[in-house]
Protein backbone atom coordinates (compact mmCIF):
# COMPACT_ATOMS: atom_id res chain seq x y z
CA UNK A 1 0.00 0.00 0.00
CA UNK A 2 1.25 3.39 -0.87
CA UNK A 3 1.17 5.49 2.29
CA UNK A 4 3.23 8.50 0.56
CA UNK A 5 1.24 11.93 1.09
CA UNK A 6 3.47 14.47 -0.53
CA UNK A 7 1.45 16.11 -3.65
CA UNK A 8 1.62 14.69 -7.37
CA UNK A 9 3.85 16.95 -9.52
CA UNK A 10 3.91 14.75 -12.44
CA UNK A 11 0.95 12.09 -13.42
CA UNK A 12 0.95 10.10 -16.85
CA UNK A 13 -2.03 8.20 -17.94
CA UNK A 14 -2.45 5.91 -20.89
CA UNK A 15 0.71 7.32 -22.39
CA UNK A 16 0.98 5.95 -25.81
CA UNK A 17 3.15 7.33 -28.67
CA UNK A 18 3.38 5.93 -32.27
CA UNK A 19 5.59 7.16 -35.52
CA UNK A 20 3.28 6.29 -38.16
CA UNK A 21 2.47 2.80 -38.46
CA UNK A 22 5.64 2.11 -35.77
CA UNK A 23 4.29 2.11 -31.77
CA UNK A 24 7.47 3.64 -29.71
CA UNK A 25 5.31 3.30 -26.38
CA UNK A 26 2.97 1.29 -26.28
CA UNK A 27 1.46 2.12 -22.45
CA UNK A 28 2.92 4.25 -20.05
CA UNK A 29 1.09 5.06 -16.33
CA UNK A 30 2.86 6.38 -13.39
CA UNK A 31 3.33 9.14 -10.98
CA UNK A 32 5.80 11.32 -9.16
CA UNK A 33 5.37 12.55 -5.89
CA UNK A 34 6.97 16.13 -4.99
CA UNK A 35 10.80 15.89 -4.00
CA UNK A 36 10.80 12.48 -4.96
CA UNK A 37 13.73 11.22 -7.04
CA UNK A 38 12.78 8.49 -9.75
CA UNK A 39 14.65 6.75 -12.10
CA UNK A 40 13.26 5.25 -15.32
CA UNK A 41 15.32 2.05 -16.00
CA UNK A 42 14.89 0.17 -19.88
CA UNK A 43 16.55 -1.56 -22.04
CA UNK A 44 17.98 0.54 -25.35
CA UNK A 45 15.38 1.08 -28.16
CA UNK A 46 12.14 0.85 -25.52
CA UNK A 47 10.92 4.28 -25.76
CA UNK A 48 12.98 6.21 -22.97
CA UNK A 49 13.58 8.84 -25.48
CA UNK A 50 9.99 9.48 -26.79
CA UNK A 51 9.23 9.48 -23.58
CA UNK A 52 11.28 12.21 -22.36
CA UNK A 53 10.17 14.10 -25.40
CA UNK A 54 6.78 13.82 -23.74
CA UNK A 55 7.19 14.87 -20.99
CA UNK A 56 9.66 18.02 -21.89
CA UNK A 57 6.64 19.23 -23.85
CA UNK A 58 8.36 19.02 -27.40
CA UNK A 59 6.21 16.29 -28.59
CA UNK A 60 2.33 15.48 -28.13
CA UNK A 61 2.19 12.06 -27.15
CA UNK A 62 -0.29 9.83 -29.61
CA UNK A 63 -2.66 8.70 -27.34
CA UNK A 64 -2.78 9.68 -23.37
CA UNK A 65 -2.42 12.55 -20.80
CA UNK A 66 0.55 14.40 -19.14
CA UNK A 67 -0.33 15.84 -16.09
CA UNK A 68 1.57 18.86 -14.07
CA UNK A 69 0.45 20.20 -11.20
CA UNK A 70 -3.16 19.02 -11.90
CA UNK A 71 -2.77 21.36 -15.00
CA UNK A 72 -2.61 19.05 -18.70
CA UNK A 73 0.63 19.76 -20.12
CA UNK A 74 -0.78 19.58 -24.00
CA UNK A 75 -4.40 21.67 -23.17
CA UNK A 76 -3.83 25.47 -23.10
CA UNK A 77 -3.26 26.84 -19.79
CA UNK A 78 -2.59 30.06 -18.27
CA UNK A 79 0.83 29.23 -17.37
CA UNK A 80 3.89 26.77 -18.57
CA UNK A 81 4.97 25.10 -16.07
CA UNK A 82 9.01 25.23 -14.99
CA UNK A 83 10.79 22.14 -16.27
CA UNK A 84 14.18 21.60 -15.74
CA UNK A 85 16.26 19.23 -18.36
CA UNK A 86 19.88 17.93 -17.91
CA UNK A 87 21.52 16.14 -21.01
CA UNK A 88 23.91 13.93 -22.18
CA UNK A 89 26.15 16.76 -23.06
CA UNK A 90 26.01 20.06 -21.33
CA UNK A 91 25.15 22.26 -23.90
CA UNK A 92 26.65 24.89 -22.66
CA UNK A 93 27.29 28.19 -25.23
CA UNK A 94 31.14 28.24 -25.27
CA UNK A 95 30.94 31.95 -26.08
CA UNK A 96 29.26 33.17 -22.44
CA UNK A 97 30.70 32.47 -18.90
CA UNK A 98 28.92 30.20 -16.48
CA UNK A 99 26.89 33.38 -15.41
CA UNK A 100 25.98 34.36 -18.72
CA UNK A 101 24.80 30.66 -19.48
CA UNK A 102 22.95 30.44 -16.16
CA UNK A 103 20.91 33.94 -17.14
CA UNK A 104 19.99 32.96 -20.28
CA UNK A 105 17.67 30.80 -18.53
CA UNK A 106 16.54 33.27 -16.28
CA UNK A 107 15.81 35.56 -19.03
CA UNK A 108 13.37 32.53 -20.20
CA UNK A 109 11.48 32.76 -17.02
CA UNK A 110 9.44 34.99 -14.70
CA UNK A 111 12.02 35.13 -11.71
CA UNK A 112 13.01 38.76 -10.49
CA UNK A 113 15.64 40.12 -11.91
CA UNK A 114 17.52 41.58 -8.81
CA UNK A 115 17.50 38.38 -7.58
CA UNK A 116 19.50 36.63 -10.04
CA UNK A 117 22.97 37.21 -9.08
CA UNK A 118 21.80 35.75 -5.47
CA UNK A 119 20.17 32.74 -6.76
CA UNK A 120 22.95 32.08 -9.21
CA UNK A 121 25.23 32.29 -6.21
CA UNK A 122 23.48 30.39 -4.21
CA UNK A 123 23.17 27.23 -6.87
CA UNK A 124 26.22 27.70 -8.04
CA UNK A 125 27.89 27.22 -3.92
CA UNK A 126 25.48 24.04 -3.48
CA UNK A 127 27.31 22.42 -6.53
CA UNK A 128 30.62 23.38 -5.33
CA UNK A 129 31.68 25.64 -8.53
CA UNK A 130 31.03 28.86 -7.39
CA UNK A 131 34.74 29.97 -8.11
CA UNK A 132 33.99 29.30 -12.12
CA UNK A 133 30.95 31.74 -12.35
CA UNK A 134 32.92 33.90 -14.50
CA UNK A 135 34.88 31.25 -16.19
CA UNK A 136 34.52 30.28 -20.16
CA UNK A 137 32.59 26.30 -19.76
CA UNK A 138 35.57 25.17 -22.46
CA UNK A 139 38.08 25.84 -19.25
CA UNK A 140 36.38 24.14 -16.95
CA UNK A 141 36.75 20.03 -16.75
CA UNK A 142 33.53 17.64 -18.09
CA UNK A 143 31.72 16.96 -14.40
CA UNK A 144 32.82 21.27 -13.73
CA UNK A 145 30.31 21.51 -16.75
CA UNK A 146 27.87 19.15 -15.88
CA UNK A 147 27.69 21.15 -12.37
CA UNK A 148 26.58 23.77 -14.21
CA UNK A 149 24.16 21.78 -16.88
CA UNK A 150 22.52 20.53 -13.11
CA UNK A 151 22.60 24.08 -11.77
CA UNK A 152 21.06 25.22 -15.06
CA UNK A 153 18.18 23.02 -14.44
CA UNK A 154 17.69 24.25 -10.77
CA UNK A 155 17.89 27.36 -11.15
CA UNK A 156 14.36 28.45 -11.77
CA UNK A 157 12.90 26.45 -9.03
CA UNK A 158 10.89 24.00 -11.68
CA UNK A 159 8.03 21.57 -11.29
CA UNK A 160 10.57 18.64 -11.90
CA UNK A 161 13.46 17.83 -13.87
CA UNK A 162 14.81 15.21 -16.49
CA UNK A 163 17.34 14.11 -16.62
CA UNK A 164 18.74 12.26 -19.62
CA UNK A 165 22.07 9.78 -18.23
CA UNK A 166 23.34 13.22 -17.78
CA UNK A 167 26.23 11.40 -15.88
CA UNK A 168 26.99 8.73 -18.87
CA UNK A 169 29.71 10.47 -20.51
CA UNK A 170 31.99 11.06 -17.56
CA UNK A 171 34.94 8.87 -16.22
CA UNK A 172 34.00 6.73 -13.43
CA UNK A 173 35.28 8.81 -10.20
CA UNK A 174 33.81 11.96 -11.44
CA UNK A 175 30.30 10.27 -11.58
CA UNK A 176 30.66 8.88 -8.35
CA UNK A 177 31.31 11.81 -6.84
CA UNK A 178 28.31 13.48 -8.98
CA UNK A 179 25.81 11.07 -8.27
CA UNK A 180 26.99 11.52 -4.59
CA UNK A 181 26.58 15.52 -4.97
CA UNK A 182 23.03 14.55 -6.48
CA UNK A 183 21.47 12.88 -3.16
CA UNK A 184 22.44 16.14 -1.21
CA UNK A 185 21.06 19.06 -3.60
CA UNK A 186 18.11 17.45 -4.29
CA UNK A 187 18.02 17.03 0.09
CA UNK A 188 18.88 21.03 0.25
CA UNK A 189 16.68 22.42 -2.95
CA UNK A 190 13.42 19.89 -2.70
CA UNK A 191 13.91 19.16 -6.32
CA UNK A 192 11.85 16.64 -7.78
CA UNK A 193 13.58 14.30 -10.42
CA UNK A 194 13.15 11.77 -13.28
CA UNK A 195 16.35 10.25 -13.97
CA UNK A 196 16.73 8.24 -16.81
CA UNK A 197 19.30 5.40 -16.66
CA UNK A 198 20.88 2.21 -18.33
CA UNK A 199 22.35 1.42 -15.37
CA UNK A 200 21.10 -0.62 -12.25
CA UNK A 201 23.47 0.30 -9.90
CA UNK A 202 22.87 4.05 -10.49
CA UNK A 203 19.38 3.97 -10.31
CA UNK A 204 19.29 1.69 -6.55
CA UNK A 205 22.29 4.41 -5.41
CA UNK A 206 20.14 7.14 -6.50
CA UNK A 207 16.62 6.70 -6.38
CA UNK A 208 13.99 6.57 -4.08
CA UNK A 209 11.67 3.93 -6.36
CA UNK A 210 12.24 3.02 -9.89
CA UNK A 211 10.12 2.57 -13.17
CA UNK A 212 11.54 -0.68 -14.82
CA UNK A 213 10.22 -0.24 -18.58
CA UNK A 214 9.43 -3.50 -20.64
CA UNK A 215 11.68 -3.79 -24.07
CA UNK A 216 9.72 -1.51 -26.80
CA UNK A 217 7.12 -0.27 -27.52
CA UNK A 218 7.45 0.30 -23.66
CA UNK A 219 4.98 -0.37 -20.96
CA UNK A 220 5.95 -0.37 -16.62
CA UNK A 221 7.06 -3.66 -16.10
CA UNK A 222 7.48 -3.07 -12.33
CA UNK A 223 6.69 -0.30 -10.16
CA UNK A 224 10.49 -1.04 -7.31
CA UNK A 225 10.51 0.88 -4.43
CA UNK A 226 13.97 0.63 -3.67
CA UNK A 227 14.18 -0.89 -0.04
CA UNK A 228 17.13 1.37 1.61
CA UNK A 229 17.43 4.29 3.77
CA UNK A 230 19.50 7.57 3.08
CA UNK A 231 22.45 8.40 3.13
CA UNK A 232 23.92 5.42 0.86
CA UNK A 233 27.09 4.10 0.39
CA UNK A 234 27.79 3.03 -3.38
CA UNK A 235 30.00 -0.11 -2.88
CA UNK A 236 27.77 -1.07 0.17
CA UNK A 237 26.97 -4.75 -0.33
CA UNK A 238 23.06 -3.86 0.30
CA UNK A 239 23.30 -1.81 -3.27
CA UNK A 240 24.77 -5.05 -4.67
CA UNK A 241 21.81 -7.16 -3.56
CA UNK A 242 19.43 -4.62 -4.89
CA UNK A 243 20.76 -4.83 -8.06
CA UNK A 244 21.26 -8.46 -8.24
CA UNK A 245 17.45 -8.43 -7.74
CA UNK A 246 16.49 -6.21 -10.36
CA UNK A 247 18.21 -8.00 -12.31
CA UNK A 248 16.87 -11.45 -11.93
CA UNK A 249 13.61 -9.71 -12.01
CA UNK A 250 14.19 -8.33 -15.81
CA UNK A 251 16.78 -10.94 -17.11
CA UNK A 252 14.35 -13.73 -18.67
CA UNK A 253 13.19 -12.18 -20.58
CA UNK A 254 13.41 -8.36 -19.85
CA UNK A 255 9.94 -8.16 -22.49
CA UNK A 256 6.55 -7.32 -23.09
CA UNK A 257 5.47 -10.96 -23.07
CA UNK A 258 6.33 -11.23 -19.31
CA UNK A 259 3.75 -8.31 -18.87
CA UNK A 260 1.25 -10.68 -20.87
CA UNK A 261 1.63 -13.51 -18.65
CA UNK A 262 1.62 -11.74 -15.31
CA UNK A 263 -1.30 -10.36 -16.02
CA UNK A 264 -2.68 -13.18 -17.02
CA UNK A 265 -1.85 -15.03 -14.38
Amino acid sequence: MNTDTRETVLKVVDLGVSYGETPAIAQLDFEVKRGEFVAILGPSGCGKSSMLNVLSGLMAPTRGRVVVDGDELYLPRSKDPRLGYVFQAHRLLPWRTVRQNLEIVLGASDVPRDTWHARIDEILEILHIAEFKDAWPMRLSGGQRQRVSIARAILVDPSYILMDEPLSTLDEVTARSLRQELTGICQRTGATIVFVTHSIREAVYLADRIIILTRGPAQVFENYIVPLERPRDYDDARIAEVEADIVARVQAPWGLETVKERDVA
